[in-house]
Formats: structure tokens, C-alpha cells, sequence
């Protein structure tokens, strides 16, 4: 039992290194394209019943258990938590944004987050990406005669985006991958928390990198509000953990009782948007969301903060898995703590 009451988890992240071998574009939602190509490849080659609704199956096919699985019995719909959120590419276009254009020969980097024993399917990641970079990605170009942008994986990393460690899963040109070693834990955001608490001047400022859809009692909320982020950001983390780790001995009260008195003293973000369809259901839906930077002030931080670290990793709200909701956290004193690839060391330059 940690003194924060904060559940126990575990999470992996994995850093994919590609080469675009054809001209390559994603639009402004690459995290949802990256995960409809890498669905598709998995659904089609390594389930062997894609298209069968049961439950039942769902529970015992690695595929659809890390993908599509339904429970009835979740505490909230149909639908777990999925075990993996995906990272897109988050380096700036030319505007600063997406979309991304690659072209033949330049890399890009996407990562994917696994949570608990999900790890354990890291080979059918492994096995997809080939196949993903054969049948392209992104959207459709001309130059490519209507086809999707190809790619090559070239590298594999497990990074640990508190301390900057790094481990090499795949070099370039080798056949063999490792399993991963770097896992991030409680006791790790913890530590790290703290080390933002002592140099936390009662500012700090979130920086939303990808599109964040925050629902609260059934409105959707077009500013960075901190209550009602944070109060999505624990039920995120604690139905991870529900599934995932340890959640019998959290409590989140207090931090939930501290994030009513957080003050938005600055807004600067914009609101983008966004749509989202899902070939399994046939549906396209809202999936809009603010991104950029917001500053909050409290006396709580050292409450607040190990929740805010978990969430760089989990990212907040349901679109987690495509891609949104990513976020890092910043302070007045010009240091920032990033989980994200451009900088997956924490960063203090007081």
C-alpha cells in the first residue's frame, strides 16, 4: 500500500522507429490510423474467428482479448478499458501540428503503451508491423496512385519515460527481439511525482499534445477545466488498474477532493474538430477534443501530481487508444516532465 492510495499498475512502453519507403501522410488523427492498420492486420492474420461476436471468444483470442473485448459485467458499458493506448507521431509539422509528410527514406516514431499483463502479446505487435508497413498507412496519395504510404520498421525500443532508460527490443537489421525489461510501476510515478512536488512553485501547466475529450456528466466540456480532466484521468486509471493491476486498496478522495479547489488561471488552448468511425460498429462519431497549454494553480500539488504522471502514460479519456488525450506536464520554472519520444527523460532545469 502506497501512501497515495494510488492503485497498482504496471506499463510498458514501446518506441517504433519506421522508414517511409513511398511518400507517407497521416491527417490531423495519425493515432487512430496507426491503430485502425495495426487492428485490421491483427484481426485478419492472428484471429481466427474476426467477425464472431461472442463473448466468449473474445475472452480467449489474444487478438480481440487486447482489442475488442466485450464484459458485461464491466462497472461501466460493454466495454473494458482497452489494455494499450497508442502514441502517435508528436513531432511538430510545419505549422506545428499534424498532418505529417514523410517522404521516402525519412523516419517517424509512434509508440504504443501496454499495461499489465498485455505485454505478454508484445510478439503479435512484433509480427505486425511488417505487414502493417507492406499494406501502408495514412491516407491515400496521389503520388502513390491512390495507395497508402509504406513503411519499414527499423528499430524497436522499451523506454522508461521517468528515468530515460532505454532498452533496444529490435535493431535495425537483426531478426531477434527482445522482451521487454523497463516497466514503469506505482513506486516509479511516486518518485517522480515527488521530484516535481519539491520544485512545484504552486503553478503548473498541462500541455495537451493531442486532441482531449473530456465528458463530464454527460456534457462535453470545451475548456481545459481541471476537475473535470482529472475527475476522467482517475476513472481512467482506476479501471486500469480494475483490469489490469491492483485497484482494492485505492482511494482516490483525497486527490479527488483537492481537484475542486485547482484554479484554471490560463487558458491556451484551442478546440479541434474531429471525427471518429469504427469499422466494427459502422458508426462515426464526435471525437473533437482541446489541445495546447493550460496553467492550473494549487497548494495540493504533492496530492495531485502522482495522478497527473500516471496519466502522461495512460493519457486521458476514451479516444486514449487512438491516440488522444496525450499530455505533459509543465511548471512556472521553465522545467517540464514529458513522456512522449522527442523527450522521454523527465526534465528539471530549475
Amino acid at each position: 500500500m502506497n501512501e497515495h492510495c494510488l492503485p497498482e499498475l504496471t506499463a510498458y512502453q514501446i518506441q517504433i522507429t519506421a522508414r517511409a519507403q513511398t511518400p507517407l501522410a497521416f491527417d490531423r488523427q495519425p493515432g487512430q490510423q496507426l491503430r485502425g492498420a495495426l487492428f485490421g492486420i491483427l484481426r485478419r492474420h492472428y484471429c481466427p474467428a474476426p467477425t464472431d461476436p461472442d463473448p466468449g471468444h473474445s475472452a480467449i483470442c489474444p487478438v480481440c482479448w487486447l482489442l475488442a473485448r466485450e464484459d458485461e459485467n464491466w462497472w461501466r458499458g460493454r466495454d473494458p478499458v482497452r489494455a494499450y493506448t497508442i502514441i502517435p507521431p508528436l513531432d511538430k509539422g510545419p505549422k506545428g501540428r499534424p498532418p505529417y509528410h514523410y517522404h521516402p527514406g525519412e523516419t517517424f516514431t509512434f509508440g504504443v503503451t501496454l499495461f499489465g499483463p498485455a505485454i505478454n502479446l508484445l510478439p503479435y505487435l512484433v509480427l505486425a508491423l511488417p505487414e502493417m508497413g507492406r499494406v501502408g498507412v495514412g491516407r491515400p496519395l496521389a503520388e502513390n496512385q491512390g495507395r497508402r504510404g509504406r513503411f519499414t520498421p527499423v528499430r524497436l525500443l522499451c523506454v522508461h519515460p521517468l528515468t530515460g532508460q532505454e532498452q533496444t527490443l529490435l535493431a535495425e537489421g537483426e531478426t531477434i527481439v527482445q522482451m521487454p525489461a523497463l516497466a514503469v510501476t506505482t513506486a516509479d510515478v511516486i518518485q517522480a511525482a515527488e521530484r516535481l512536488a519539491a520544485q512545484c512553485n504552486g503553478r503548473i501547466r498541462v500541455r495537451f499534445l493531442t486532441p482531449t475529450r473530456i465528458i463530464r456528466q454527460g456534457q462535453l466540456t470545451h475548456r481545459p477545466l481541471f476537475r473535470p480532466f482529472f475527475g476522467r484521468l482517475v476513472d481512467r486509471i482506476e479501471g486500469l488498474a480494475r483490469e489490469y493491476g491492483q485497484a482494492e486498496k485505492m482511494d482516490s478522495k483525497p486527490a479527488l477532493i483537492a481537484a475542486d479547489h485547482v484554479e484554471l488561471v490560463s487558458d491556451e488552448t484551442t478546440w479541434v474538430d474531429l471525427t471518429s468511425h469504427s469499422t466494427r460498429t459502422g458508426r462515426t462519431t464526435p471525437a473533437g477534443g482541446f489541445v495546447g497549454l493550460a496553467t492550473y494553480s494549487s497548494s495540493q500539488w504533492r496530492v495531485l501530481l502522482p495522478w497527473l504522471v500516471w496519466g502522461t502514460l495512460t493519457q486521458v479519456g476514451k479516444n486514449a487508444v487512438k491516440g488522444e488525450g496525450k499530455f505533459e506536464i509543465e511548471n512556472a520554472r521553465n522545467w517540464h516532465y514529458s513522456s512522449h519520444k522527442e523527450n522521454p527523460c523527465p526534465s528539471f532545469n530549475t
